[in-house]
């Protein structure tokens, strides 16, 4: 799921150059009779074009403005996009609106850079490569706006399109780098740039085996920001100038402003404060020609602190106002912050200390309206789950192969040795079949616990509680499922649990379950005081199953304003823990006619074969009944199960 899958991106610029790859593969030019179009030419306006016109014309923007849409040629897709409609030739339009809104969004036009992404996106039909070009660059426009959660979502759907793709290999390639460089700069928005080091090291590999320079300028910088942010500023430096220098090769305008901001950043952290300055107003030069507003407010930002850095606070406040109103017009939360941050600095330096206050509580006010702290806790329990679920696959295989080898073997000493070995052979089969009998019960019961359809709508919880603005009921519910989780995968292959483990585990599933209905039922647990429940023992998850089926499926036809509740009541007596559960759904009887009484009965079937195994260790028996209440008091609706589990020891 995801490792540290929606958070705070601090390193912007690292995830807005990965969109550049959207329309950064190379293609052979097509080749007209009538030549109507080419990058220096006027004469396509105005004119009516057929469908293999336009055709021609959207390859030729894919080999001449591959690099950032550096000739602006907003005219010509305008004219391309209504030719588009006029020939109903949805394949034109979708490609036309995606290069558009790669010029919309280098403008900082992100509304407009949106809505033809959509639009393609809508257009796209069963066209694999226009989807993922459209997913990818709707997640840079919205990491450019400062909104991580919906980026990466739109980032996942393009990246599982890419994964399932049967195209070119040139293709496939690129949708990997894009994949390896989006988790490269999760892990450095993480504060890991070592691990993040070692993907975009896997991807530079990959591109210089297909020569791409744009690419290679991508990671050659990522590279940087991460020995940057381990504090190896030499070592930096050497990788910003080498993605210079693939920049300067494809003459991208807007990957030479990144990369002289970036090495005037070194510059100033060693305290050369005129080498740095000359390298923002270099990389000014080139911002301003790619008419990108992000990147000139950047320069505006990185100019204002070499003048603070020299003393020259008149220059320093008007770039810092610079930046400010840039940051303002974009409508981006984390430069807005920063912008009103460097003010407060300016007027801090220059002893306006009351304006230097006020400014930081501007700050500081922006800042807790964009920063999210639970998007990091979401992406570390995506990928806790993650990483729980292969080990959990891993084990499996390992058993699977052990069991087979085993079975091997015990063929070979059976055909060698005969009769010898026959008793011996007979007893070690039987032993490993009651313990595979044993451990396929244990992962039948994990799986039906932590079943990936429970998992999702856990997840789906979550997101739904994080759309509806509702953080503190996704942080409860998130630490719910943590501990539920936790509990779970610790208790999965113990044969006995506390009772105190037990009901601490069922408490995490009906908070878990109880938020996700909205609160439709209530809950009690009452145990007597008489009952030790560190010192009594049970089945792990044994009343779970039960629970489950009250909700699913007692209280599923039933309105919520019924007040629907669960009772669970514990007292002890005679050597035997006596349980109750009550429910006043639709009682067992009705849930029999259902469809989901098949699902429902594998619960029981389970718990039943579970007794079965522990009567024959043990040598004690468990008794438990399931009564519909409306066989005793035709009044009441609802199901009472009742199980007397004997007193034991785990050692007995």
């Amino acid at each position: 799921m995801a490792k540290r899958l929606i958070i705070s991106f601090s390193v912007v610029a690292c995830l807005i150059i990965c969109g550049s790859l959207v329309f950064g593969y190379k293609t052979e030019p097509v080749k007209s009779q009538d030549n109507i179009w080419n990058p220096d030419s006027l004469t396509v306006i105005g004119k009516k074009l057929s469908v293999a016109d336009i055709k021609i014309i959207i390859d030729s923007f894919k080999i001449y403005d591959h690099v950032r849409t550096k000739n602006q040629k907003e005219e010509y897709l305008r004219h391309l996009i209504a030719e588009s409609k006029r020939q109903a030739f949805n394949w034109g339009e979708a490609n036309a609106k995606n290069i558009l809104g790669v010029l919309m969004r280098d403008r900082a036009e992100y509304a407009v850079a949106a809505e033809l992404h959509e639009s393609a996106l809508s257009l796209a039909g069963s066209d694999t490569l226009i989807q993922i070009y459209a997913l990818n660059n709707l997640g840079v426009v919205f990491r450019r706006l400062d909104k991580p959660r919906i980026a990466l979502d739109y980032h996942m759907q393009a990246l599982h399109l890419s994964e399932a793709f049967k195209g070119n290999y040139e293709v496939a390639t690129r949708s990997a780098c894009i994949a390896l460089n989006s988790i490269g700069n999760i892990n450095l928005a993480l504060k890991q740039p070592q691990q993040a080091l070692e993907v975009f090291n896997q991807t530079l590999e990959i591109e210089k085996k297909i020569d791409n320079h744009l690419g290679m300028a991508i990671n050659y910088h990522n590279i940087g920001y991460a020995y940057d942010a381990m504090g190896k500023t030499e070592t930096a430096q050497n990788y910003y100038l080498m993605s210079l220098e693939q920049n300067k090769i494809i003459d991208s305008d807007v990957g030479k402003a990144i990369c002289y901001n970036s090495i005037g950043e070194v510059y100033l952290k060693q305290g050369s404060s005129s080498k740095a300055l000359r390298e923002f107003e270099r990389a000014m030069s080139f911002a301003r020609l790619s008419k990108d507003n992000y990147y000139i407010s950047q320069s505006y930002a990185n100019m204002g602190k070499a003048f603070i850095a020299q003393g020259y606070y008149g220059k320093a406040y008007e770039a810092f106002n610079e930046y400010n109103e840039l940051a303002i017009k974009i409508k981006s939360g984390l430069l807005v912050q920063e912008s009103y941050k460097l003010l407060s600095d300016y007027y801090e330096k220059t002893g306006q200390f009351e304006k230097a206050f006020n400014y930081y509580k501007i700050g500081v006010a922006t800042n807790d309206s964009i920063v999210n702290e639970q998007n990091t806790r979401y992406l570390n329990e995506l990928q806790t789950l993650y990483d729980a679920d292969k080990k959990e696959r891993q084990i499996d295989l390992l058993t699977i192969e052990n069991q087979v080898k085993t079975q091997q073997n015990y063929i070979i000493i059976f055909v060698a040795i005969i009769v010898l070995l026959t008793l011996i052979v007979i007893y070690v089969v039987t032993q490993v079949k009651a313990e595979k009998q044993r451990t396929e019960l244990r992962s039948s019961l994990f799986r039906s616990m932590m079943n990936p359809h429970f998992i999702f709508n856990a997840l789906g919880s979550i997101q739904s509680f994080l759309y509806n603005n509702e953080p503190q009921k996704a942080a409860v519910y998130l630490g719910n499922f943590s501990k539920l989780t936790r509990l779970v995968l610790k208790n999965s292959n113990k044969s006995l649990i506390t009772l105190e483990e037990e009901l601490e585990t069922l408490q995490h599933y009906l908070e878990i379950e109880q938020m996700r209905q909205r609160e439709c039922f209530t809950y009690e647990i009452n145990v007597n005081d008489d009952v030790e429940l560190d010192f009594i023992y049970v089945l792990p998850t044994m009343l779970q199953p039960f629970v489950e089926n009250s909700i699913q499926h007692g209280f599923k036809k039933t309105d919520c304003k019924k007040g629907l509740k669960i009772t669970v009541t514990v007292t002890q007596s005679n050597n035997y823990l006596h349980i109750k559960l009550n429910d006043n759904g639709v009682g067992i009887n009705s849930e029999k006619s259902t469809n989901d009484e098949q699902q429902k009965s594998m619960g029981l079937i389970i718990f039943k074969e579970r007794i079965r195994l522990f009567e024959k260790k043990y040598k004690k028996t468990v008794n438990f009944v399931i009564n519909d209440l409306s066989e005793v008091n035709e009044n009441e609706t609802g199901t009472l199960v009742s199980i007397d589990f004997p007193l034991i020891e785990p050692h007995d």
